[in-house]
């Protein structure tokens, strides 16, 4: 928006409009990250099981029946059955021989603990506290035929060690001239191959569908403590698919059909998806199962069903499927995606609408890491680059706040002396805007246009698992999660914790005092009720983010940092006083300016009283 002093009384901004619309930029910040950190938490819904047994008529999950079983120890259950093991640089696990389900896989280096020794367990059978697995396997239309399931006992052809130098091939024959064949392959990282073999030696031509599934019983630990989207999802044909937990619980079933696409599982790091081959005609569905005596049990499924491939007396037929189990490496996924020739995997990470960019913001948090190997450095570097892509805009804003300082007095004494007449003080606020070329609307733009970096910025920091569990220097040992300082014990020094929500940590003491240098900076506030606002706005602010990831909260004192150097830069280059410390000085430096204030009144109303007389 353009100023234009000669519409006088039409079209300008008031200064109070305009310290409004800053106020409004800065609470709806501090309301939308409270909102993101402290409203969104784990939903589960109540089930309306009677309803849902008498308006849904959807078909039947392959899952397990609704009631609620013993929870078996994951380590006794594993053990249970034999097993062949797997192993990679990322994934650790087993898959069963009877029902040949991979249902045991946890992540070598990912540990659930800061300094912990458990790996992080994306995969654990049913009947155990947190069961979650994939199933592969083949649908016939003909119930007269016996097809492998969970009770069915493989048997083991070969390696028992699934390894990337070496796959692991299974059978399992129904007796009546069909004998089906798995062979799982393992990559590097976290992609599992499974290619699946039926070998026709009856009389009969025999219809088939290739399917798998991945199920889970109950929510994810610690579900929904994350911004991002988790839960089930699916990039299908030219479509994200995000159908949150609830939601499915509420409709039953949703099916689509597209030539294009995966699906699966995402939490806040972590994602387990199933790859069918593409441009083939696959059917792709999300499910849930309630259960009728504890919502927490309710069972949600995700799969897929391949095009029928019909197999002729003596032949064979085969399917391709690929696994994905692990951590979401940004990085990865794209290779994965360009390997695999699947749209949009990277997907699976929650960029949020300002995905043009956070991706690019999260590529350089990465590229800086891998300079320096440490976080809190590429952190801090990326800071330096955001601040300067904005630097002109920034550097307007400033300019705009150093004269509005300046005449900041000025405006005082007219609103003093005019303060009762609200039109003959707009007039004479343009006026003053005009003999002193000042724009109170020219600082607010330029600070808009910045918000969206920001908030990208803050769903980098969310949702990057490279920096969970990444240290910095001193006391920071996780960049993923809060300050463990507060100054309600002295950072320490005194023999109690307090409780949460009063971890205020160093850098977030730094930050409020950046913040409180960077308010004395602006101009002055016109209005009590605006004063006050930004008074306690850093304080505020303060206490909200003190409660984020350390990562963020060093961001922000390094973003504001750099801020208050670039302000006092272009105020003294200007000839704007800085005073920060010192009331008398400020009270002073305004006293001094109302005296000027008065002699330019007084000299006004001297030249109209000239002008009568000549009159």
């Amino acid at each position: 928006m353009n100023f234009d002093p000669s519409q006088k009384g039409q079209g300008s901004m008031h200064p109070n409009d305009k310290r409004n619309l800053i106020i409004f930029v800065l609470s709806s910040l501090l309301l939308w990250l409270a909102f993101e950190h402290f409203v969104i938490g784990p939903r589960v819904a109540a089930v309306k099981a009677q309803q849902v047994a008498t308006e849904k008529n959807t078909p039947q999950s392959r899952v397990e029946a609704d009631q609620i079983s013993k929870v078996i120890p994951r380590a006794e259950k594993i053990a249970q059955t034999q097993r062949i093991t797997l192993s990679s640089k990322e994934l650790v696990g087993t898959i069963p021989v009877t029902g040949s389900r991979i249902d045991d896989i946890a992540l070598k280096n990912y540990f659930t603990e800061l300094k912990g020794t458990e790996n992080v367990v994306l995969m654990s059978p049913a009947e155990t506290e947190k069961p979650h697995y994939a199933e592969t396997g083949w649908l016939s239309d003909s119930t007269d035929i016996k097809m492998p399931n969970k009770e069915s006992v493989w048997s083991i052809q070969g390696n028992t060690t699934l390894t990337p130098s070496s796959p692991v091939t299974m059978t399992w024959s129904n007796g009546a001239g069909l004998t089906f064949e798995k062979t799982y392959k393992i990559d590097d990282h976290f992609m599992l191959s499974i290619t699946q073999k039926v070998t026709n030696t009856s009389a009969r031509e025999i219809n088939l569908y290739p399917y798998s599934s991945l199920t889970r019983k109950g929510l994810p630990e610690n579900h929904g403590k994350g911004i991002g989207y988790e839960g089930p999802m699916g990039y299908i044909g030219d479509e994200l698919e995000e159908i949150k937990y609830g939601t499915l619980e509420e409709d039953g079933i949703k099916k689509f059909t597209s030539l294009t696409g995966w699906i699966g599982f995402g939490e806040k790091y972590w994602l387990s998806a199933l790859l069918p081959p593409q441009m083939e005609q696959t059917t792709f569905t999300f499910q849930a199962t309630p259960n009728l005596k504890d919502p927490q049990q309710n069972i949600y499924q995700v799969d897929i069903r391949g095009e029928k491939k019909t197999v002729a007396p003596g032949q064979s037929v085969t399917d391709n499927l690929n696994l994905f189990v692990g951590a979401k490496q940004i990085k990865l996924l794209d290779e994965y995606e360009e390997k695999l020739g699947i749209k949009h995997f990277d997907l699976a990470v929650d960029f949020g609408l300002l995905y043009f960019l956070t991706k690019p913001l999260y590529f350089l948090l990465i590229l800086f890491n891998s300079w320096v190997g440490n976080f809190g450095i590429a952190i801090i570097l990326l800071t330096f680059v955001v601040r300067g892509a904005v630097y002109p805009l920034a550097s307007k804003s400033y300019r705009s706040f150093a004269g509005l300082r300046k005449v900041a007095p000025k405006m005082a004494e007219i609103k003093e002396r005019y303060g009762n007449d609200k039109p003959r003080l707009h007039q004479e606020l343009v006026k003053l805007y005009e003999t002193e070329k000042v724009n109170p609307m020219a600082g607010c733009f330029p600070l808009l246009l910045q918000m969206p970096i920001f908030f990208a910025i803050y769903k980098v920091m969310s949702i990057a698992v490279e920096m969970r569990h990444a240290p910095f220097f001193g006391w920071i040992h996780d960049l993923s999660a809060h300050d463990p300082l507060t100054i309600f014990n002295l950072f320490g020094l005194l023999p109690f914790t307090p409780p949460s929500f009063l971890m205020i940590g160093p850098w977030s003491i730094l930050m409020l005092v950046l913040m409180l240098i960077q308010k004395q900076l602006n101009p002055p506030p016109q209005e009590q009720i605006q004063k006050d606002m930004m008074n306690f706005m850093p304080w505020i602010m303060t206490y909200v983010l003190s409660s984020f990831a350390s990562g963020l909260v060093i961001y922000w004192a390094v973003s504001n940092l750099l801020s208050v150097l670039q302000q006092a830069y272009i105020m003294r280059s200007m000839g704007v006083p800085i005073y920060l410390f010192s009331p008398d000085e400020a009270k002073e430096h305004a006293e001094k300016h109302q005296i000027e204030a008065k002699k330019i009144v007084e000299k006004i109303r001297e030249e109209k009283s000239d002008k009568n007389d000549q009159v």
